[in-house]
């Protein structure tokens, strides 16, 4: 069961009565009252897909994701920063992908919307617009399979992505 911050301070104020205890009483209680409001993981995953400017895509990223909320017991909703290098085989253009994601969490099934600015290199445009939506299956505690449909400037893209989560 998890505290509010303000019953929490009640009760910290009620039964410490030195600040040394009191502080090692709200260590405690932070880390036993709501530990998944706090938790912090991360990931890395390998994508493959098609820009449809003719341009077959891979990438490698890595991930950090926070949770925001909790909405009711299998749901939650997480906040996720993302970035890491693609490579365009036409052209043999590469880049770095730079993402935030929001994401509704349905165990083991999750939707996101994804979006941020994409620097190409050896390109005549440096930074483009992208956003997408994102489906994935989660299998087991660590593995994630996952659908992007999204547009990258100026045209759509479809990727699918394997992720190990940590």
């Amino acid at each position: 069961m998890a505290l509010s911050p303000a019953t929490a301070f009640f009760f910290l104020a009620m039964t410490c009565t030195t600040v040394t205890r009191m502080r090692k009483l709200l260590a405690l209680l932070l880390l036993t009252a709501a530990p998944s409001a706090f938790a912090i993981g991360f990931e890395v995953d390998a994508a493959g897909g098609y820009w449809f400017t003719g341009t077959p895509q891979f990438q490698l990223r890595l991930g950090v994701h926070q949770h925001l909320a909790k909405l009711g017991e299998r749901a939650s909703l997480k906040g996720a920063l993302r970035s890491g290098v693609f490579l365009n085989t036409a052209g043999s253009r590469i880049g770095i992908p730079l993402d935030l994601a929001l994401e509704l969490h349905f165990n083991p099934v999750s939707f996101g919307v994804v979006g941020g600015p994409w620097f190409h290199f050896n390109d005549g445009d440096v930074v483009r617009a992208h956003i997408g939506g994102e489906f994935a299956v989660r299998l087991g505690r660590f593995i994630r399979f996952s659908v992007e449909v999204g547009w990258l400037q100026p045209a759509p893209l479809l990727l699918g992505r394997f992720g190990v989560m940590f």
